[in-house]
């Protein structure tokens, strides 16, 4: 993990971050969902009108003073759920996909929330983060992998 050596901090997400929250998931679908990409784009409202929902509970991680990742979580009954998580290509396998995980699970345990859950698409190299992590099989729904662990 190199971002020992930079200046790393997050900070809560401003509506001035959403045009990039945008950029970062339309990439993920280029690149992990091409298949799924026309069905997202067609349903950019709903995605606005959750990523504005959930706002206070968006984080944005900055590297050297440069936005480059993000992670988004909601609560879903009396579980927390992973609605997003995101690291710019060029900062990617330095530890901030796991530094922001873990910032989800710190957010859900400050919200009493006991169970972390998400949504991994099949064949999305991340699945392996999660699971290092603690996070194990629940279930699918269709083309999703889901996963949990205790909070």
């Amino acid at each position: 993990m190199t971002h020992r050596s930079a200046s790393v901090r997050t900070r809560c997400a401003r509506p001035s971050d959403l045009p990039r929250i945008f950029l970062w998931e339309r990439l993920y679908m280029r690149s992990v969902e091409p298949a799924n990409e026309a069905q997202w784009t067609e349903a950019i409202d709903r995605h606005l009108e959750l990523w504005l929902s959930c706002l206070e509970r968006t984080l944005i991680l900055e590297v050297d003073g440069e936005a480059c990742g993000s992670m988004m979580w909601m609560p879903s009954g009396t579980d927390a759920l992973l609605v997003g998580i995101h690291v710019a290509p060029g900062h990617r396998r330095r530890g901030f996909g796991g530094l922001l995980l873990d910032a989800f699970a710190e957010q859900a345990r400050a919200a009493d929330h006991d169970v972390l859950t998400l949504g991994v698409f099949d064949g999305n190299p991340a699945v392996h983060l999660y699971e290092s992590r603690g996070y194990r099989p629940t279930g699918r729904d269709g083309e999703y992998l889901l996963l949990g662990r205790p909070a």
